[in-house]
């Protein structure tokens, strides 16, 4: 809640400077040779981003749908997330004529009054968002929602127009500096991301190697479309993922009628917790299993996990189990290796299933018009490049030496990531507490029309 302004300025209700009253989009149906129609991450940033928009089936016929007009505001009206309900941007200057989906409400304010400039640099700052998420209500399907009721009562703080548009100019110069480095770490990071990924995919295809090399010679098998698959070092080979591991899909979890007293409770990771070369354990649900039933599916150190079942994006990635959790198992949608007599380092196989063994789930994926998955009897015949046992250990400490150097340095970006974000943060909470830069002298102050 605001409760002090600097002199000259004023706390007021969105709806008392509006200049029409707030208003839904209208969304028309998907289709092919209409208008654009905006999607809801052209909010993002300060400005719409005009680039995310989908095609439509509809013509502009001047009623049926409401296009986005320079110095229009959007707010995005419902999200899956609480931190976005509720984001806003500034049409500035549309290339095209374009809808307003029925997921956004359309703010349109009196610019005597109000720089919609001010309005949509206000509206990612701490003192707006404090607002939007007190204000917005999680209805069905866990989605958050905010209405035009709830908008047309938040609270501005409005200096007179002159400041606004001087707060505006000090916060373009500022903010610039931050996005430039910020756009530079996150290039940073994705060499830096790329470079692991080509260093460990030409490592578990013996691309460190100088010895000579000698063409695959798995034999095909029905029901596994392979492609082409790359040159191996002598005295390596390809074989099957059934070979070198026992493969076992993760448990599906009882329904509320089968409960059992006898039963215990157990952590289970879903496709969300496994992801490309890492696990995910700040949100790991717990189910109940027969214990006999729990102990027959139980994670050991050094499980090789891999997503069979999502989107195609996260189809076939993985990661080693370590034991983070004292009682896991698997969810249904993923699977367990289990590296069988010791024939193969489970880092070596988790590095192949996100590099080759991914492009090959991807390839031999069942995909109808929602996710995507790929069966159990189909990824035991995964190929898999198999090093000599007394290579292995030396490949993997050789590799893990130098993405060790990697992650150290992406900690670092992340943390500048971080830092950046605050002053993000507390350089708008600050702009609009009218805490950037002395106000204007009270002889430059234009009067208010309210």
């Amino acid at each position: 809640m605001m409760n002090e302004v600097p002199v000259g300025w004023r706390i007021v209700r969105l709806a008392d400077v509006l200049s029409e009253p707030l208003v839904n989009g209208r969304s028309p149906r998907p289709g092919e040779g209409g208008l654009p129609v905006l999607r809801m991450p052209a909010l993002r940033a300060v400005t719409v981003d005009f680039t995310q928009s989908k095609s439509s089936d509809r013509v502009d016929n001047g009623h049926a749908i409401l296009l986005a007009e320079h110095g229009d505001v959007l707010v995005g009206r419902v999200n899956g997330s609480h931190s976005l309900v509720g984001e806003g941007a500034l049409v500035d200057g549309p290339p095209a004529p374009t809808a307003i989906p029925d997921t956004m409400i359309r703010v349109r304010v009196r610019p005597d009054v109000l720089d919609p400039r001010y309005l949509a640099n206000l509206w990612k700052s701490p003192v707006m968002r404090r607002q939007i998420e007190a204000r917005a209500r999680q209805g069905a399907a866990a989605i958050w929602r905010i209405n035009q009721r709830d908008l047309a009562d938040v609270l501005l703080p409005l200096p007179p127009v002159g400041e606004q548009r001087r707060i505006v100019g000090l916060l373009r110069d500022q903010l610039t500096r931050i996005d430039a480095t910020t756009i530079r770490t996150h290039s940073a990071l994705d060499q830096a991301d790329v470079l692991s990924r080509t260093l460990t995919a030409r490592a578990v295809r013996g691309g460190l190697t100088d010895t000579a090399r000698v063409p695959a010679d798995l034999p095909r098998v029905a029901g596994a479309g392979d492609g082409a698959l790359p040159d191996l070092p002598e005295r390596w080979r390809w074989t099957r993922l059934h070979d070198v591991a026992e493969v076992t899909r993760g448990i599906t979890p009882p329904g509320t009628q089968e409960w059992n007293p006898a039963d215990t409770d157990v952590s289970s990771l879903r496709v969300a917790n496994v992801q490309r070369g890492h696990l995910v354990l700040d949100d790991v649900r717990t189910i109940r299993l027969p214990p006999s039933r729990a102990e027959a599916a139980r994670l050991r150190a050094g499980d090789v996990l891999l997503t069979g079942g999502g989107s195609i994006d996260s189809l076939g990635r993985g990661w080693i189990w370590e034991d983070q959790l004292p009682h896991c198992v698997p969810h249904s949608h993923v699977f367990r290796a289990r590296i069988t007599t010791h024939q193969l380092h489970p880092v070596l196989l988790a590095w192949h299933a996100n590099g080759l063994g991914r492009e090959w789930c991807h390839r031999n994926a069942t995909q109808s018009a929602g996710p995507a998955s790929i069966s159990l009897a189909r990824i035991r015949l995964m190929p898999v490049p198999v090093a000599p046992v007394d290579e292995q250990h030396h490949l993997v400490a050789v590799v893990q030496a130098h993405t060790a150097a990697l992650n150290a340095a992406c900690a670092a970006a992340e943390r500048a990531l971080e830092v950046a974000g605050r002053l993000r943060r507390n350089l708008l909470e600050r702009a609009f507490t009218g805490h950037l830069s002395p106000p204007l002298s009270p002889s430059g102050q234009q009067e208010f029309v309210l």
